[in-house]
């Protein structure tokens, strides 16, 4: 038997008893996560750290973190990400189809760089210094953690435009050109 509690901001589900059983929890897990209200955090009490779902409900745009509060018991926690957007951003979802096609124009004429290792404000930094040096009619192609909600206005005031390829949830490419 599954042991499912609920308050305002938390569900949570023991799996312990459905692994007792020999039973897998996964489809009893995914119901819940489809059943999550905005704002609720999904707890799952187990005897191990769920690797496979973390990964699954990560690519999903679930934030996880998880707890041992005892040897032998894990509690691991998701909750949905927000996912901030801005009127800029909104604009360059229909130019993101033109990203291919735009980024082969610039072959030959490509700086690129890869920020996702970099700590916040970093990328930033490193973004608006690359442009500062960029050739005429060259583009800056940007491996990239998210979108760099900051940097848009300020790309904007400068000047430059901004595409958008999102490759997985935590891989964005930018290709960043004058208008």
């Amino acid at each position: 038997m599954k042991s499912i509690s609920k308050d305002n901001l938390t569900v949570c589900l023991d799996v312990r008893p459905i692994l007792a059983n020999g039973n897998d929890p996964f489809n009893e897990i995914m119901a819940v996560v489809q059943k999550l209200e905005k704002g609720q955090t999904l707890q799952i009490i187990n005897t191990f750290q769920p690797i496979p779902l973390i990964n699954k409900l990560e690519n999903n745009g679930y934030k996880s973190w998880t707890e041992q509060p005892e040897i032998g018991v894990y509690h691991t926690f998701f909750k949905k990400e927000e996912v901030l957007t801005s009127n800029f951003e909104n604009k360059n979802v229909e130019e993101s189809l033109k990203f291919e096609a735009c980024y082969k124009s610039f072959i030959g004429k490509l700086k690129s760089i890869d920020v996702r290792h970099l700590e916040m404000p970093e990328p930033m930094t490193a973004i608006l210094e690359e442009l500062e040096h960029l050739p005429e009619s060259f583009a800056l192609f940007v491996d990239h953690k998210k979108v760099p909600q900051f940097l848009l206005p300020e790309l904007e005031e400068r000047g430059f435009e901004i595409l958008f390829h999102k490759k997985s949830l935590t891989h964005i490419q930018l290709l960043i050109f004058k208008k």
